[in-house]
């Protein structure tokens, strides 16, 4: 930049006129400044904008399924029906010598369970395929992973809720102490709470941090039973909580608390995942497709094994 001789001047005129006079206020830098990160230009596009070579994956719940012992049903075909015991009674009668025996017999039902078939598809440019630096097909195996699990929980959940049995009537806005004992200690549902590892109950995470808030005046009715000692699951009443948001809150006629023993639910999957890529379909488009499906089904067995807390309406 010349600032001294005449405006338009070029440097070598600022030159000479430094010669001249001795004037250094002619000859100024043509970017006066110190090169650091802040500016781009001074140098701040030489330094490289760093990339965690992953993809930060949400925490979802997992396979409820698995951990609360439902009973998977092997078989072939679409549809397979389970042979169910439908008799309550079942006592031997009082016979006098010489009278007939009591005729009895098993009431065999049975459950039909039918393989329904959930699907997603992914569509994924070829330029993505084969610029991207962040592990993006690890991420996709995480993300697909995690949406099975969670409708395989919707599924499981709806049915308890559809086919169970009520086994309490909570108020309308707030589940009251005594109302989980009423649960645990249903006339029917008590005769399944022996087979270990399948008991225990389902709910949101608010839903267990207002049970174990139910105080009195001088005491907290649960918080002695928050933790098992050999485990670090919350545990209530002695059986083992599980979480899962797709179970409703509390709230107006809401169904907010399963309990039971899941061995009597029981559940079918064929294949199970089954994944697919696509490079053809689409390849006008510049896409490669990924596919992916499953078949499942859950069925209560047996009804008076699964019961659930209903809020009142009003």
């Amino acid at each position: 930049i010349n600032n001294k001789t005449k405006r338009g001047d070029d440097e070598v005129k600022a030159l000479a006129y430094f010669i001249r006079t001795g004037d250094a206020g002619a000859i100024k830098a043509s970017n006066d400044t110190d090169m650091n990160v802040t500016t781009a230009g001074d140098g701040g596009n030489a330094v490289p904008t760093g990339h965690f070579q992953n993809i930060i994956a949400r925490r979802d719940e997992s396979m409820l399924a698995r951990q609360l012992g439902v009973t998977l049903i092997p078989g072939k075909g679409t549809t397979v029906n389970v042979p169910l015991d439908g008799e309550a009674d079942g006592e031997f009668v009082s016979t006098g010598e010489g009278t007939a025996f009591d005729r009895d017999a098993p009431n065999i039902g049975q459950a039909a369970m039918t393989l329904g078939k959930y699907s997603k598809k992914i569509e994924l440019s070829v330029e993505l395929l084969e610029d991207e630096d962040s592990r993006l097909l690890d991420f996709l195996s995480n993300f697909v992973g995690r949406g099975m699990a969670k409708t395989h929980n919707d599924l499981l959940i709806t049915e308890a809720l559809a086919n169970g049995t009520k086994t309490d009537d909570f108020s309308q806005t707030a589940i009251a102490a005594g109302d989980l004992e009423q649960m645990t200690f249903d006339d029917d549902l008590a005769a399944y709470l022996d087979d270990a590892g399948s008991v225990g109950w389902v709910m949101k995470p608010s839903t267990y941090a207002s049970v174990i808030s139910i105080a009195s005046s001088n005491t907290r009715f649960y918080h002695a039973n928050v933790t098992d000692t050999a485990s670090p699951r919350p545990t209530l009443l002695g059986y083992p909580v599980y979480f899962s948001n797709k179970i409703s809150a509390i709230g107006s006629g809401n169904k907010s608390v399963i309990f039971g023993n899941y061995s009597q639910m029981g559940y079918r999957e064929a294949p199970g995942l089954t994944f697919l890529r696509d490079p053809y379909s689409k390849a006008g488009n510049g896409q490669v497709v990924l596919h992916y499906y499953f078949r499942t089904v859950y069925k209560v067995l047996q009804a008076e094994a699964i019961g659930y807390g209903q809020h009142a309406t009003s």
